[in-house]
């Protein structure tokens, strides 16, 4: 495996909270506040509706549909689920952020990003089959960009986590996550290489996948189905002379679990 690489550049904040954002405010005295802030709840909201809006964007449908019978898409994809994080900014303000988990216990144990649920009053867990959790409560783990969610659930499905070898180079790995309003959405890609950010002694890997806002908290897994890592960010690499957008992962190491 090649060294790992010396990430030298400050990240901006855009790379590293792609959750999605949606304001909500209460009713105000002026009209055109109202009028703007209906056409762009409008555009948010309809983007699974009218993809040709963000049609440069949507390639990441076409892989998913190619891996929706994929067994590792399979066993993993009940077990992703999607989060809303309700932060009250003042009375007239609500921002609710939006991004992934996955569940690793089968009484409730999400893992997210820390910058999803950042500063959230009620947090809002939803699995694929419907069931719906709220929490007011998480874990941070310190200097690294992951929280620890408790729910109080009954056999829900998870994921299994692979502690104990470390991802390679070159290495085929699938992501499922939201991103831009969908839901359990499946990519595919291969590690790149690992680095150390500048701002963190902990290192993380990139994966020549592009990510979009709601990706945030997306399980890696390996070809064993099991969680390897979690999407944080997404940053642009240097590869053969060119510019390359790609997805930014947490080794799932740093979790302090058994």
């Amino acid at each position: 495996m090649n060294d790992d690489e010396l990430i030298n550049h400050q990240p901006d904040e855009e790379q590293f909270d792609d959750d999605e954002i949606v304001s909500t405010k209460k009713p105000g005295y002026f009209r055109k506040s109202i009028t703007i802030l209906i056409i762009l709840a409008f555009i948010a909201f309809s983007i699974p509706n009218f993809p040709y809006l963000i049609s440069h964007k949507l390639d990441f449908l076409d892989q998913n549909r190619a891996l929706k019978e994929d067994a590792i898409v399979q066993q993993c994809k009940s077990a992703v689920v999607s989060i809303e994080a309700s932060v009250t900014k003042n009375l007239l303000n609500t921002e609710v952020k939006q991004g992934t988990g996955f569940n690793i216990s089968p009484t409730g144990t999400i893992i997210t990003n820390q910058h999803v649920v950042a500063d959230a009053s009620t947090i809002t867990i939803r699995f694929g089959d419907g069931r719906v959790y709220y929490s007011t409560q998480y874990e941070v783990i310190p200097n690294v960009d992951i929280a620890i969610i408790k729910i109080a659930g009954n056999d829900l499905p998870t994921i299994a986590l692979n502690l104990k070898d470390r991802i390679q180079s070159d290495e085929t790995v699938t992501i499922i996550g939201n991103p831009l309003g969908f839901e359990q959405i499946s990519q595919r890609g291969k590690v790149g290489q690992f680095h150390y950010l500048t701002n963190s002694s902990a290192s993380v890997f990139d994966i020549n996948i592009p990510i979009n806002p709601g990706n945030s908290g997306s399980p890696v897994l390996d070809n064993q189905a099991k969680a390897v890592g979690i999407i944080f960010a997404s940053t642009n690499i240097g590869i053969n002379g060119k510019s390359e957008v790609r997805a930014l992962a947490i080794p799932i190491q740093n979790l302090p679990l058994e």
